[in-house]
C-alpha cells in the first residue's frame, strides 16, 4: 500500500468481506453474491482499484517504477 487512502480502503474492504463471509456459511459464490454486504464489497473494491491505478499512473508519469 502506497498511501493512507489505500490502507484505509483495504481495511474497509476487509471489514465488509468479513461481513459477507458471515452470511456465506458454506463459502459458496452464490452465498457471497446474495449477502447484504456484497454491494458494499463491490463499491469499496472498485474504489480501491481506482485509487491504486491512479497512484501507479502518477508514479509512472514521474518516471518512477510502480
Amino acid at each position: 500500500m502506497r498511501t493512507e487512502e489505500e490502507v484505509t480502503l483495504m481495511r474497509a474492504l476487509g471489514i465488509v468481506l468479513n461481513a459477507a463471509a458471515a452470511e456465506a456459511p458454506n463459502d459458496t459464490d452464490t452465498e457471497y453474491l446474495q449477502a447484504s454486504a456484497w454491494p458494499e464489497v463491490v463499491a469499496i473494491a472498485g474504489r480501491l482499484a481506482q485509487v491504486m491505478v491512479s497512484n501507479d499512473l502518477r508514479l509512472l508519469s514521474c518516471g518512477q517504477h510502480a
